[in-house]
């Protein structure tokens, strides 16, 4: 998980977009962080998520991101200007902070990159406190929906992009690993997202060259292939025939008391 500058950027730019803005503000209704609280975002990135959350719980609070990204890392403590919101790089199957600790855990986009999930769930619980709350966000990536003429080479494309992350459906597993950690499952929500054009910003458009980056790299798609493919949604835009749409599915949890 390093970022260059320009992989940075790229990836600071989806999490501006319309989609991941209000995935976010579901995040945080569902969180639903009060003054004063203790918060941990696994999983941190450049940190909006986190500073959003401290805006909630106000100086009183105690809001810290964890990232296993020095770049990212970096890049959100230079962004933050409140002295109750910290980031630190730490691997989220063993996390550096004491038993019982937070009020809310809240993980967005992270348990399916984490090759342990058992120590990411146990992790989870044991640093809640009893009673504490916590919202665990992941996508099954081969949930995907995407228009193309050309579904071969399509699913080809989305077939080698599949492990980019630890787990692509790990949605469909994670109640129970929760569960087996000790945590309650609350609820279990799913927020869409769909374009059906492309615009500065949207999902279905920021995550193109993210693909392609991994899939060229993988040396699993011949890059003429790979860029067709690319060009192709830009083509089908074009016509008014783009069509994207993916998922997240949140699950809330509690430390029982």
């Amino acid at each position: 998980m390093e970022y260059d500058e320009a992989a940075a950027k790229r990836l600071e730019a989806v999490y501006l977009g319309p989609d991941v803005l209000a995935q976010r503000s579901d995040t945080l209704r569902r969180i639903a962080v009060q003054v004063g609280e203790r918060v941990l975002d696994i999983g941190s990135g450049p940190g909006f998520l986190a500073a959003a959350i401290a805006d909630q719980t106000g100086p009183d609070g105690k809001v810290v991101g964890v990232d296993i990204s020095k770049q990212m890392v970096d890049r959100a403590s230079r962004r933050s200007q409140r002295e109750w919101l910290s980031y630190q790089c730490a691997d989220a199957s063993e996390l550096p902070f004491d038993d019982n600790f937070f009020d809310v855990v809240v993980s967005t986009q992270v348990a399916e990159y984490v090759p342990d999930i058992e120590a990411f769930s146990s992790e989870v619980h044991r640093v809640l406190k009893p009673g504490g709350r916590g919202l665990i966000l992941a996508t099954d990536w081969e949930g995907v929906c995407w228009h193309s003429e050309h579904p071969d080479r399509m699913e080809k494309v989305l077939k080698a992009f599949a492990p980019h992350c630890a787990d692509s459906k790990l949605p469909r597993t994670l109640t129970a690993r929760l569960r087996k950690a000790g945590l309650s499952v609350d609820d279990v929500s799913y927020f869409s997202i769909v374009n059906v054009d492309r615009y500065d910003g949207c999902y279905g458009e920021g995550i193109v060259p993210f693909i392609v980056a991994y899939v060229s790299g993988q040396k699993t798609v011949p890059d003429d292939e790979l860029q067709a493919w690319a060009d192709e949604q830009t083509s089908l835009n074009a016509r008014g025939e783009h069509f994207f749409s993916t998922g997240r599915f949140s699950f809330s949890v509690s430390k029982p008391s």
